[in-house]
């Protein structure tokens, strides 16, 4: 198993050997959602259920043979972090933020985006998306009746 760290990112690379670990280890628990326990110098530590899930998800992954990163995001973003997270370009973020779409704050000269606002945003987004996929597929499904 090789962990690399690079800025605010962890990625996680496994070999054959501690795929077939990890992945027996995720078939006896069988139930993603399980509580996880850790044994800290004798001490038993219950983490958290959300925890818990992260970790799960992450053996899951890394049993499956998949490479998980890990990755940290600051609460304010500038305005290119925030654009790749949408999937957008600047100059249409800035459409956005002009629009009030999107809120920011100014420092100097310079836009800023709170992490949980873009967050919010995208998820609004990709609802708006799913509705009006949902909208078409019910009209197709109209046209063949």
């Amino acid at each position: 198993m090789e962990v690399l760290t690079r800025d605010r990112e962890l990625t996680i690379l496994v070999d054959s050997e501690s795929q077939r670990s990890i992945e027996q280890t995720v078939n006896g628990v069988k139930d993603i959602r399980a509580n996880i326990a850790l044994n800290v110098d004798g001490r038993v530590v219950d983490l958290p259920k959300d925890v818990s899930t992260i970790m799960m998800s992450v053996l899951e992954s890394l049993g499956k043979g998949s490479r998980v990163v890990i990755s940290t995001t600051p609460k304010e973003l500038r305005t290119t972090a925030a654009a790749e997270m949408l999937g957008i370009s600047r100059p249409t973020l800035l459409k956005l933020v002009r629009a009030g779409e999107l809120p920011s704050h100014n420092i100097g000269a310079h836009h800023r985006f709170f992490l949980a606002d873009v967050l919010e945003y995208r998820a609004k987004q990709q609802r708006a998306k799913r509705e009006r996929f949902l909208a078409v597929r019910d009209s197709l499904a109209e046209l063949d009746s």
